[in-house]
């Protein structure tokens, strides 16, 4: 499991100088912009990606967005472009039905406060559950939070410890989960098991790489459809193999990944893990 943690500590590192390398998010058309949302003749749901580490993960009836919400930070992430923001953020179709939004952390390729907290304004209907650390963010970056504060859930975050809520028929296992590298120890880091539509999806944030980190919660138990999963612990031996035995599911998808590395990071996953998909471009969708 070191060199696991050393593997992590290395993508890290190596995110900062492929800043130089990388494009802004490319410029959507309108026709884009606007695209319906569906759900493909024999399937349940589908996953639309957002950016970075977000997805959409909708139903016929019920939409979850998680990490979806956040702005230009680092050219090593991908974002979603300030055309896409301000139809995310103002609830324009066919966004403006998410029943619940949920964050895994606090860092700016995750979540932006302002993001979430026009979303909230934008869509009454609309929860927010996530971290208290999160929604401190929101009460502090939001000049309007006070109106929307009746929105707002907070989850506990404590390690190893686990915690769920049903809204809109939609169930949330949270995890508590320990941010990857020792100078994130203080992030509060969720994990996310969500069931919907009869599929249970995983999303694990930016966990750090450790059996130990999630063998308290036996996710491979909970029966995954759809592990959604930083691209690094897809990249070696060991990573995969925590993959398998921590979560064991039925399909992968590999999200975080810089847009300057994609067609380096695709050809390895077809290499040694043909059966993933990886998400690289925004409003890509799978079905499930």
């Amino acid at each position: 499991m070191k060199y696991i943690t050393q593997l992590f500590a290395l993508v890290c590192f190596l995110a900062v100088p492929a800043c130089s390398q990388t494009k802004p998010s490319e410029k959507l058309k309108p026709e884009e912009l606007s695209r319906p949302i569906t759900v493909k003749n024999g399937s349940r749901v589908t996953v639309r990606y957002i950016a970075n580490e977000g997805v959409l993960i909708a139903t016929a009836d019920r939409q979850i967005l998680i990490d979806g919400l956040h702005r230009e930070y680092k050219p090593a992430y991908l974002f979603p472009p300030p055309e896409m923001q301000a139809v995310l953020e103002n609830a324009r179709a066919p966004y403006d039905k998410i029943n619940l939004l949920l964050v895994s952390h606090v860092h700016l390729d995750h979540f932006h406060p302002q993001s979430v907290g026009q979303y909230l304004k934008s869509n009454p209907r609309t929860i927010f559950a996530s971290s208290q650390q999160a929604v401190d963010e929101v009460a502090k970056g939001f000049a309007e939070y006070e109106k929307t504060k009746a929105q707002i859930k907070p989850v506990a975050h404590e390690w190893k410890k686990s915690s769920e809520i049903t809204q809109d028929g939609i169930k949330v296992t949270f995890l508590g989960l320990r941010h990857g590298g020792e100078r994130f120890k203080d992030i509060q880091n969720l994990g996310h098991v969500i069931e919907v539509g009869g599929k249970k999806f995983l999303h694990i944030g930016d966990a750090d790489m450790t059996a130990e980190n999630f063998s308290p919660f036996s996710i491979a138990a909970k029966g995954i459809d759809v592990a959604l999963i930083p691209y690094w612990f897809l990249l070696s031996k060991e990573g995969r193999a925590l993959v398998k035995e921590q979560f064991d599911p039925k399909s992968i998808i590999a999200v975080h990944i810089p847009p300057a590395e994609a067609d380096e990071v695709i050809a390895q996953l077809k290499k040694d893990l043909p059966e993933a998909t990886a998400f690289t471009k925004i409003l890509e969708e799978r079905s499930y």
